[in-house]
């Protein structure tokens, strides 16, 4: 049996998780960097989803 293929990360989804990960979970949770979370969540790969969605319901709660 061949070992599963790791699947290419998105460059978009790439970029936004090195900003994102620079960053304190203030930061992260900002408004101002909203767009950016947003960004990381469309092209996340499906294994990284469900983090992301924990996140963003924090971001939720704080905002």
């Amino acid at each position: 049996m061949k070992p599963a293929k790791k699947q290419k990360q998105h460059p978009k989804f790439v970029e936004a998780m090195q900003k994102l990960s620079a960053m304190n979970e203030e930061e992260r949770l900002s408004e101002e960097n909203k767009e950016l979370f947003d960004q990381a969540i469309a092209y996340a790969p499906l294994e990284a989803q469900p983090a992301l969605v924990a996140i963003q319901r924090k971001y939720a709660e704080v905002h």
